[in-house]
């Protein structure tokens, strides 16, 4: 039996212990006298849970390696993350989605498919040469898929979300042309989810409203990039008002850069990418092609522009999780005891993968 505890944690802020058994938290109390790690009075919240985001220091999903990425992110505060694939071949996609998971560090929860069943006019970053319309008879070729980023517009659609959501995959909006009603459509076809809201889909119109207002009306989750370069701060601040913070999901959407130096030259999806003022763009031009930020930074920038740090939190922990249906992201007696440790200058000082500390 692995057993912790942590004591003298300040959970909402009231000090308390949280003690641990095989990666579940089995109490929370005020003993006194207990041994164990010392949080000495500083923060504990839960581990963050990453959507979306296709690599880290100088690895990418598509490359199969998970063991150093789920380190890196582990050590960065996420300790639950979904591998985000880039529109390419099948069997890229099928050898990928096959590969082994379970590594030390950051969970790995299933796969993100963001492409390729997508829109040509909204690839950003996408490769086009392997942009089609949804098969679901391909769609069984992958193994452990937990969400997937579709054109709802695209030719068969709406059969495949059915198909798809009915086995428990999050089907999500993004990189699309899709109108109000045809996103109303998908919703009720079983959409939950809109992919890096604002980001590379039609914008909020008045009289042409689109997904964004369709998935505000719904009251389906939303992701939204936070790493203050992708999305001003004032639409932020408006997708939560729209979703509210148990409907809106922080994302990084990291790209193989993030965590390498400024005007480091890379590739994304076998698209050539530079490192550029904290973002990622396609070499030689102003496109985005992902962000150079980790979830722990995503959740700082919310805090700094007026968000609560507890709601931030729960965008990054609670909110992810109930989506992905995953038994995380809250500390309570019976869910996994992924655990951050946080001093008051908001730095992590201290992480808890299934209740153990990581090293």
């Amino acid at each position: 039996m692995n057993k912790t505890v942590i004591k003298n944690a300040s959970l909402n802020g009231k000090i308390c212990n949280i003690e641990c058994e095989n990666g579940i938290i089995t109490s929370i109390n005020n003993d006194k006298g207990v041994c164990g790690y010392d949080a000495d009075g500083k923060t504990i919240i839960p581990g963050l849970i990453e959507v979306h985001a296709h690599g880290c220091n100088g690895m990418d999903t598509l490359d199969g390696n998970f063991e150093p990425m789920c380190d890196f992110l582990a050590r960065n505060g996420t300790t639950t993350w979904l591998p985000t694939t880039m529109t390419t071949d099948t069997e890229t996609l099928i050898a990928v989605t096959h590969k082994k998971t379970d590594f030390p560090g950051t969970h790995i929860a299933g796969f993100h498919l963001e492409g390729p069943y997508i829109s040509p006019k909204y690839k950003g970053a996408q490769n086009e040469a392997h942009i089609k319309a949804p098969s679901y008879e391909e769609f069984t070729r992958f193994n452990n898929v937990k969400m997937i980023t579709i054109a709802p517009e695209q030719p068969g659609s709406m059969d495949f979300i059915r198909r798809i959501t009915a086995e428990g995959v999050v089907a999500s909006i993004g990189h699309s042309d899709a109108n109000y009603d045809t996103s109303i459509e998908a919703m009720n076809a079983g959409v939950a989810c809109l992919t890096h809201t604002f980001n590379r889909m039609p914008p909020l119109h008045h009289r042409d409203p689109g997904p964004i207002a369709a998935a505000s009306e719904k009251g389906i989750w939303a992701q939204v990039i936070t790493d203050g370069i992708h999305v001003h701060k004032s639409m932020i601040l408006s997708a939560l008002k729209m979703f509210g913070k148990d409907r809106l999901t922080l994302i990084s959407d990291a790209i193989r850069p993030a965590g390498l130096p400024e005007g480091t030259v890379s590739e994304s999806g076998g698209i050539p990418v530079v490192v550029r003022d904290g973002a990622v763009y396609l070499e030689g031009t102003d496109t985005l092609a992902g962000s150079g930020a980790t979830l722990w930074k995503c959740v700082k920038y919310c805090v700094s522009i007026g968000i609560s740090f507890e709601d931030a939190v729960t965008m990054a922990t609670k909110t992810p999780a109930k989506m992905l249906g995953l038994n995380k992201g809250e500390i309570r007696e019976g869910f996994d005891a992924d655990l951050l440790i946080v001093n008051d200058k908001m730095e992590i000082e201290d992480v808890f993968v299934s209740g153990m500390r990581y090293e």
